[in-house]
């Protein structure tokens, strides 16, 4: 049902990194990809129920677990740096806005949850005391958020062939 085609993977793909370039100081982009906190749909459980006091509780245990970043976050793996922007969508296109994090790489640690049908993506700068857990952007998993994953978690500095 939420399965992406090949082609609809390249286009987007290409269309993140070009977004991306112009924001990572000259670095060559190894992975791009959508990610927003989790917990989403007991978000909007409580929403229903009309639980204002729980709703605004479980919107700061996800704003904590996500490490204090914005609902969506666009991560960007270069060869030294992690970075994490604003990200918001311009009709069919993903637009980047401010920068809201940059981490060494070589001082993070990544690890993944499977929890339904989504990689959880768990960022940990131990130096720094920081911890982020978030969910790709949409409501499974997709190649975009899987490569920056896989980049994260072997150390690859060259973007993997499409």
């Amino acid at each position: 049902m939420f399965e992406i085609s090949a082609e609809t993977a390249a286009e987007y793909r290409q269309k993140f990194f070009e977004e991306a370039k112009p924001h990572v100081h000259g670095e060559e982009v190894v992975a791009v990809a959508p990610f927003r906190r989790g917990g989403f749909g007991t978000q909007m459980a409580i929403s229903k129920a009309g639980g204002g006091l729980a709703y605004a509780a479980h919107a700061l245990f996800r704003k904590k677990q996500a490490g204090g970043l914005p609902d969506k976050v666009m991560l960007v793996v270069t060869p030294t740096k992690l970075y994490g922007f604003k990200w918001k969508f311009k009709g069919r296109n993903y637009r980047i806005q401010d920068e809201v994090a940059v981490w060494d790489r070589a001082s993070l640690k990544a690890s993944t949850e499977r929890k339904a049908n989504l990689t959880m993506l768990t960022i940990e700068s131990p130096a720094e005391g920081e911890k982020a857990t978030l969910a790709p952007g949409g409501v499974a998993d997709d190649p975009w958020s899987q490569e920056v994953i896989a980049a994260l978690q072997s150390g690859a500095t060259t973007p993997a062939t499409a």
